[in-house]
């Protein structure tokens, strides 16, 4: 009994405080005085930071490359597919198109761009959200003197209507 005293003590004197504005609402303060009272705007209430509209959705774009690393180095790419299934298998006609028998996927990206870089004996394929990142990470990765960007490509995400 005494653990509910205490609280109850504490309602008692907070509840008239609760209307020591005047019994005016939210963003209102009293005005007036000699038993006129009114409420006016409090200066800047609800002036805060506006209510952003609805967020924008984005449907992914999808990319691949595939290479013939064997035989011919023949090399089919896709981009801005609507699914990994669709541009990994057109990236993999287009290779197979080319004459080679043994092609393979060396890369699938999404929202992104992806660039492959090669010399004679050096190859490196990377991937980052900017043509101009790929382009020179695929350097890095190719490792060699005589190395050049022969494919770059981005899949950026679309924005839904």
């Amino acid at each position: 009994m005494k653990s509910l005293l205490l609280p109850l003590i504490c309602l008692l004197v907070i509840h008239p405080l609760v209307h020591a504005e005047g019994g005016c609402p939210a963003g209102m303060v009293p005005e007036g005085g000699q038993g006129a009272m009114s409420c006016r705007p409090m200066p800047g209430y609800g002036q805060g930071v506006p209510a952003s509209g609805p967020r924008a959705t984005y449907l992914s774009r999808w990319g691949a490359v595939a290479m013939d690393t064997y035989e011919t180095a023949n090399v089919g790419a896709s981009h801005d597919k609507s699914s990994r299934a669709e541009a990994e298998r057109i990236a993999m006609d287009n290779c197979l198109g080319l004459g080679s028998k043994k092609c393979q996927l060396i890369s699938t990206y999404s929202n992104g761009c992806v660039a492959l870089a090669e010399s004679n004996t050096h190859f490196g394929i990377a991937s980052d959200p900017t043509l101009s990142g790929a382009q020179r990470a695929a350097m890095r990765e190719c490792n060699g003197t005589s190395c050049k960007v022969v494919y770059s490509n981005c899949s950026q995400p679309q924005p839904v209507r």
